[in-house]
């Protein structure tokens, strides 16, 4: 399951992850289509996300 179906089942938008993980909003919207490929995603972005979601990194790639 990657990034996008991730934040869907949580019921987010692109704003609210944005807001509760503390990346950028425009820097979620090009991982999730895919401007910015998974393996490229810094650590540091992947753990704030997957902490935002209730989730590990490795869920979100």
């Amino acid at each position: 399951m990657g990034l996008k179906e991730k934040r869907l089942e949580k019921g987010m938008t692109l704003k609210e992850l944005a807001a509760a993980s503390g990346v950028h909003y425009m820097k979620i919207y090009q991982i999730e289509t895919g401007k910015i490929k998974p393996e490229n995603i810094t650590l540091r972005n992947a753990l704030k996300l997957a902490k935002a979601l209730g989730c590990t990194p490795d869920e979100l790639l």
